[in-house]
């Protein structure tokens, strides 16, 4: 985003609709080079235009200290001077275009960044597109640079602590919905469980109406069968008396032979439908046993089928122990990172108390001031300039506070947090003290400065 006030003329502008990225931000070496010393560092790239005008920024920080930052900023009257200076060939959109394909020859590695020093402070620099060659370097372009000021530096650590904030809440999401998983997957644990306990119902029901059929139909068969054999021995005895009788009286009748011959075949067929009764009998006793085995395996199947759901439960009550032990583990976190917190606000409230001290010492210079003669009177509009800084500089503390206390309460309400926390927060507290810090000089500075003024008057 482009930063307001900062001497490119974006005071009244909205950043939020006007500014397009035209490249996404890229990590990339930059070659430095300053008093006869050349170094390669890793810096993050950021290019942006506005949509409306002719206007391109192209921003580098360093990696390692993004305090280090350094601005181009290219316009039209800008433009037509480079064009003249360097001849190019093409219009702003032509020239937009072409330095989005040296920016990525760049990152490919057919193209190096260098950043070259032209004032001996270190403010001005000269951004080289340059292809490294074997007999000469060629130079495609070069661009104006400076390096950003302080309040520029503070903006674009305010979009950082802004994106980190929209981190916390994103997290915050992932982390109810995660409970919302977990409160499904419990859901889902106690419907299966319930639906075990209604197929074990089920199960020994079926099995125990089966089991109770099947031996009422053995019984019956066992009844049917004892019959019959009851019935054959009584008619093999009756055969065997008729044989003997009828082998006393063969000799004594011969008249009657066909008789008992006839007599004989009729006993032969009974014998025969009884033996093909027995064997009807023998196959309906196979049968009900294959039935019965098929029974026996789909209740062992059954059983197997519970213990694989039994499994399962116990695999879900141990996932639900990790999480918990993980959200106990977030919650230690969250507290520690609260009690840092608690220590900074601390400081920042002593700091605020001294702004608030030298701002009454600036309010009584003030009226000192305005008793003195014409002469001074370059003096007083000096001291009320600085008063207003300070004034600004107080809002700036103001909303500091506020971010945290807002910081604050969103961290209350986080239950996990994740290993990007545990990176980006100690940065942004390293940066909130180095701002604390410069703030604390700037003022310590300017009080010394009254009091000697006021000495001298």
């Amino acid at each position: 985003m482009w930063t307001p006030g900062n001497g490119d003329s974006f005071e009244t502008m909205d950043y939020s609709k006007s500014v397009v990225t035209i490249m996404p931000s890229v990590e990339m070496l930059v070659c430095f080079s300053h008093d006869m010393m050349r170094a390669k560092k890793a810096c993050l790239l950021y290019a942006e235009k506005i949509d409306f005008k002719e206007m391109m920024q192209l921003r580098l920080a360093e990696k390692t200290d993004q305090r280090h930052m350094y601005i181009t900023t290219v316009d039209s009257t800008s433009f037509h001077e480079l064009k003249q200076d360097q001849s190019l060939n093409v219009t702003f959109a032509g020239f937009m275009d072409n330095v989005v394909r040296m920016l990525k020859d760049c990152q490919l590695g057919k193209l190096e960044l260098h950043l070259a020093s032209r004032d001996p402070n270190g403010s001005d620099f000269q951004l080289q597109f340059v292809e490294i060659r074997s007999f000469k370097n060629l130079i495609h372009l070069c661009l104006p640079c400076r390096s950003a000021p302080l309040n520029t530096v503070l903006y674009y650590i305010n979009i950082m602590l802004d994106a980190s904030y929209k981190k916390c809440f994103l997290l915050e999401q992932s982390v109810q919905q995660a409970q919302l998983e977990l409160n499904s997957q419990q859901a889902h644990m106690d419907r299966v469980g319930a639906e075990n306990k209604k197929l074990r119902e089920t199960l020994a029901e079926n099995t125990h109406r089966l089991e109770e059929k099947h031996a009422a139909e053995l019984l019956q068969m066992q009844e049917k069968v004892a019959k019959v054999n009851e019935q054959r021995s009584n008619e093999l005895e009756r055969n065997r008396r008729s044989i003997s009788s009828i082998q006393t009286q063969l000799e004594k009748a011969i008249a009657d032979r066909s008789d008992t011959q006839i007599a004989l075949e009729q006993a032969d067929k009974r014998n025969k439908a009884l033996s093909d009764e027995l064997s009807s009998c023998k196959s309906r006793m196979c049968s009900l046993k294959e039935q019965n085995d098929k029974l026996h395996a789909e209740t062992i199947s059954a059983k197997k089928h519970e213990r694989k759901l039994e499994y399962k439960i116990e695999d879900l009550k141990q996932h639900t122990v990790e999480l918990q032990e993980h959200i106990q583990q977030g919650n230690k976190e969250k507290a520690n990172i609260a009690a840092e917190l608690e220590a900074e606000k601390k400081i920042l409230h002593t700091k605020r108390q001294a702004l608030e001290i030298a701002s009454e010492e600036i309010a009584k210079a003030n009226q000192i001031i305005l008793k003195q003669n014409q002469e001074i009177l370059g003096h007083k509009k000096t001291i009320g300039w600085r008063t207003e800084v300070a004034l600004q500089q107080e809002k700036a503390i103001k909303e500091k506070e506020t971010l945290l206390s807002l910081r604050e309460n969103e961290i209350r309400q986080a239950r996990k947090t994740i290993k990007e926390l545990r990176e980006e927060i100690p940065q942004q507290l390293q940066s909130m003290r180095q701002f604390a810090n410069t703030l604390e000089k700037k003022y310590s500075k300017q009080i010394l400065t009254l009091k000697e003024r006021l000495s001298s008057t």
